[in-house]
């Protein structure tokens, strides 16, 4: 029962959900299955359940919330979602110095389609973000940036980095298979980390799932930690 629920927008775009003051956004999680992504701006675990009901409405068959700290979950589990995945912090300070990043460059007009071909092809299934995701990284923070690697005017890999409240994201990074091997990815994080030092912030944060040893082993390298901390996804049929 979806009663006093009102939406704003036109799926597969995002749209906004909204029952008197409490609001939720919502859009497909890609474009390839029937999940959707839900994110609750404010309102309880009723209104929660009622949003993530109404998708079925748009034929999503189950919905996704965003990687939260371990706080945050308790309105979801009341909602009805429970834990799927598990997604480890890194971070590094920026006083550390690193070497500098080569043929890594800010975008200042970003191909949108180009960022998420490059994604659909370094990324399997699930983890494939949509262009409304991809954008959806961006806007997180009040200061952002996309970061590309280029060969011959083809987008080679990507990076999507932000800044808030003297704390910087690596929020997203991507390499072409047809680029693996060259370093790019190491050359985007570099980027990454020299983007976020020009800010006030003070350390950089990531996540990565625990299975994803090259990802693991490539921040470590440059100089992240594991801090021991996880954040959850939590997962509810619709």
């Amino acid at each position: 029962m979806t009663s006093g629920i009102r939406t704003e927008g036109s799926w597969p775009s995002r749209i906004t959900i909204r029952r008197g003051w409490a609001r939720a956004y919502a859009r497909p999680w890609n474009h390839e299955h029937r999940h959707g992504f839900i994110r609750l701006d404010r309102g309880g675990h009723d209104f929660l359940a009622e949003a993530t009901a109404m998708l079925a409405t748009y034929g999503v068959s189950d919905a996704f919330s965003p990687a939260l700290y371990p706080g945050s979950t308790r309105v979801w589990l009341r909602a009805g979602f429970e834990e799927v995945n598990r997604l480890g912090i890194m971070e590094r300070s920026l006083a550390r110095p690193t070497e500098p990043a080569v043929g890594v460059f800010e975008e200042a007009d970003v191909d949108w389609p180009a960022l998420e071909s490059v994604d659909k092809q370094a990324f399997e299934g699930f983890w494939r973000m949509s262009v409304e995701g991809l954008v959806e990284a961006v806007e997180a923070t009040s200061k952002s940036a996309v970061l590309a690697r280029r060969e011959s005017g083809r987008l080679a890999g990507y990076a999507i980095v932000g800044t808030q409240t003297g704390v910087s994201y690596l929020q997203r990074i991507g390499v072409h298979p047809d680029y693996r091997g060259n370093g790019f990815g190491r050359q985007l994080v570099r980027a990454a980390i020299s983007w976020a030092r020009s800010t006030p912030s003070t350390v950089m944060v990531l996540n990565v799932r625990d299975e994803n040893t090259p990802a693991r082993s490539l921040y470590t390298r440059e100089g992240f930690t594991a801090t021991g901390t996880h954040l959850r996804m939590l997962r509810r049929p619709v």
